[in-house]
Parts: C-alpha cells; sequence; structure tokens
C-alpha cells in the first residue's frame, strides 16, 4: 500500500507541475478564416450565425483572443447574445437611418470594437454565447465582397489555476512524504 500512495504522490505532483510550467509559459492556437462574405449594406453589423467556441475551464484558464483582418474599410465587433438578438430584430429602416447608432460601429453595448485593422482587437474570452459581427466604416458599398480573419487565442493559467494545481502539488508531497 505504501508504494501506490508514492506513486499517486509522485504522479500528482509531476502533472501539478507540468502543468503550472504550461500554464506559465502559455499555448497559443492560431487559425484563419478566408473568403468571409462582407456586408453590403453600409456602416451595418451583421453577425455570424455560430457563437464564438467558449472557455469551459475559465476558471483553470485564461484564454485571450487577437484578431485581425486584411481591410482597412471594414470594421469588426465582439457582441453577447442578446445584443445579437437585438441587431437581428431590429427593422432595417432604423438599420439604415444616419440619425440611429443602433448595431452600428457607434454603438456602445458591444463587449469589444475594432476599428482599425492593423491594431486588430484584443479580447479575454468569455463563457457564454458571443457572436463576431462584421460591418463597413463608409457609406458607400465596398468594392471587395471578401474578407480574411486570422487570429491567435493564448491560454495562460489563471490564478485560481496556479492556486488548485499548487494544492495539487502540495497533496502529491504529502503522500510521497507520509508514506
Amino acid at each position: 500500500m505504501a508504494s501506490r500512495n508514492k506513486k499517486i504522490g509522485y504522479g500528482l505532483c509531476s502533472i501539478a507541475v507540468f502543468l503550472i510550467l504550461i500554464g506559465t509559459i502559455g499555448v497559443s492556437f492560431q487559425d484563419e478564416v478566408n473568403d468571409i462574405p462582407t456586408p453590403n449594406t453600409p456602416r451595418v453589423v451583421y453577425f455570424s450565425d455560430e457563437p464564438m467556441p467558449d472557455n469551459p475551464v475559465s476558471f483553470l484558464f485564461t484564454a485571450k483572443a487577437s484578431i485581425s483582418w486584411d481591410r482597412s474599410d471594414i470594421y469588426l465587433v465582439i457582441a453577447d447574445g442578446e445584443k445579437k438578438e437585438q441587431c437581428d430584430n431590429i427593422s432595417p429602416i432604423e438599420l439604415i437611418s444616419p440619425s440611429s447608432v443602433e448595431c452600428k460601429v457607434e454603438d456602445s453595448e458591444y463587449e469589444e470594437v475594432g476599428i482599425d485593422n492593423s491594431t486588430g482587437i484584443d479580447w479575454k474570452v468569455e463563457n457564454g454565447d458571443y457572436y463576431v459581427g462584421i460591418g463597413t466604416l463608409s457609406n458607400e458599398i465596398p468594392e471587395d465582397l471578401e474578407l480574411n480573419v486570422e487570429y491567435d487565442v493564448r491560454l495562460t493559467l489563471s490564478i485560481t489555476g496556479f492556486f488548485t494545481f499548487i494544492l495539487i502539488a502540495v497533496c502529491g508531497y504529502v503522500l510521497i512524504k507520509y508514506d
């Protein structure tokens, strides 16, 4: 029985130290989405049908997304499900009204807004349904009808994750020491 506890202790310590090191350094995932159709209504935001992947282990790992795109006449927003639903249900007259700011780049109810394609968007990925929306900055219909987006998601260990894995390492040490 004694050697089994030591093996479990060494296993817990090894896993905890490995995850603390990897979590401190961070892990990055990069990808791109090409040939996204751009909106043909000036200054109006159109959202994706599917929500962005969320962070189901946000209590252990922090995810930060950096998003950039290849066109300076397009802006990008991130909105929660409630804001997307509001924009989906807004009347077409209100959408094209020059006096309305709802569901346009000036709307302050978005989670993040990226107007400049050279700086992009940096967003801490939250748990829940969040949608990416795109729109044109000019009042004219864009000449190019496709958009290419690159993103990088970086996972690092959260404060809670550090404490959790340190606690697991201590439990492993206790199993080793007091065998």
